[in-house]
């Protein structure tokens, strides 16, 4: 990043979700990840603020305990309005970790390509899961190897493995991220899964984490480097 670059005016939003993670992870966990890795970015750049959306649009996760979620407009209403509160000359990097958020975020970007850059954490990593991961297609998705991971590496403490039972483990391979054919749509978790988890944790170790965590702070980096250079 160059010293032009790093003395912009950016506002990085951490996106997330606040939704039932099976009973070994916190209902917050897409918000932690993504508040890491924009806490993470953020020495990149002088001056960086950090906002923060910790309650996202979930309606397939509906009907477990620990879960909320707001509608496409209240989202859209939140982003407008972080927005409005800085001057014009501030640019945005949403960091997004669920999900649920990726099509509303899409059409967001749309409306404001010149002032918005949005990252999902999932469509960055999605080739470098393949590397590692050693839980069979299916085993990533919700709550499973990928997520505990990452939270092992960063916030062990909030992690309860020994709260999972093997009939915990749900194997969805339509929702995996290195599903090669057609993703399932419009599913609802509790439909698959009586754990609420989509994929197995039991995969999941604080090294894994840190790779993939590492990987993205990497690719996150690079997006933003290219995305200045090409609306500086």
């Amino acid at each position: 990043m160059s010293e032009k670059q790093n003395k912009r005016y950016i506002v990085q939003v951490a996106c997330g979700s606040y939704e039932y993670h099976g009973p070994h992870l916190p209902p917050d966990t897409d918000y932690l990840i993504a508040k890491s890795i924009a806490q993470e970015i953020s020495p990149v750049f002088k001056g960086m603020s950090i906002e923060s959306i910790k309650i996202g649009i979930s309606p397939e996760h509906e009907g477990f305990k620990n879960t909320k979620s707001i509608s496409q407009k209240e989202f859209i209403s939140q982003i407008e309005g972080i927005i409005k509160n800085y001057p014009n000359n501030y640019k945005f990097i949403i960091i997004n970790a669920h999900g649920g958020n990726i099509d509303t975020l899409k059409s967001i970007q749309k409306l404001y390509k010149k002032k918005i850059l949005v990252l999902n954490t999932f469509s960055l990593i999605k080739k470098d899961l393949e590397k590692i991961r050693t839980s069979d297609i299916g085993g990533i998705c919700h709550a499973g190897e990928f997520e505990t991971s990452i939270m092992l590496y960063l916030y062990p403490e909030k992690v309860f493995l020994s709260n999972l039972k093997k009939s915990d483990v749900t194997y969805i391979p339509e929702l995996d991220p290195n599903y090669k054919k057609e993703k399932l749509k419009n599913w609802e978790t509790i439909n698959l899964s009586k754990s609420g988890i989509l994929g197995d944790p039991y995969h999941a170790t604080p090294k894994k984490g840190e790779i993939w965590f590492n990987t993205l702070i990497e690719k996150i980096k690079s997006c933003i480097g290219s995305y200045f250079l090409k609306y500086s």
